[in-house]
């Protein structure tokens, strides 16, 4: 599965991730992607087959739902419950956690999303 860390999420966790084997992308390392809304990065996610990881869920997923309802797909959410992602012990669970996510769905999560527990995003 190839994937797509929103801005407010450390680039750390998409590092972590490729240095475990993941294709994941963050969107502050792409000049392209950076400060540009949301919608743009589901559309740029769908069409790179990226599944979207953030924890702005109240604007992901109603985006994901206005394409659904259109007729388009999307690559999927893996999506977190909380804001606080940027301390080291943080980063470290979260990545161990999208990871298994990762790996359970080898061929993505199209139209669909997954959560990450509340418990391993603060």
């Amino acid at each position: 599965m190839k994937a797509l860390l929103d801005e407010q999420l450390s680039p750390r966790i998409a590092e972590l991730l490729r240095d475990r084997g993941h294709d994941v992308q963050a969107v502050v390392d792409r000049r392209d992607l950076a400060g540009r809304s949301d919608r743009v990065i589901l559309e740029i996610a769908a069409v790179e087959e990226r599944t979207v990881i953030t924890n702005n869920v109240k604007d992901f997923r109603p985006l994901a739902a206005e394409r659904l309802a259109r007729g388009e797909s999307h690559a999927g959410l893996i999506l977190l419950p909380s804001t606080r992602t940027r301390t080291r012990g943080a980063v470290e669970m979260l990545a161990n956690a999208i990871e298994q996510i990762l790996r359970g769905h080898p061929d993505g999560l199209p139209a669909t999303e997954r959560w990450i527990p509340p418990g391993l995003s603060s």
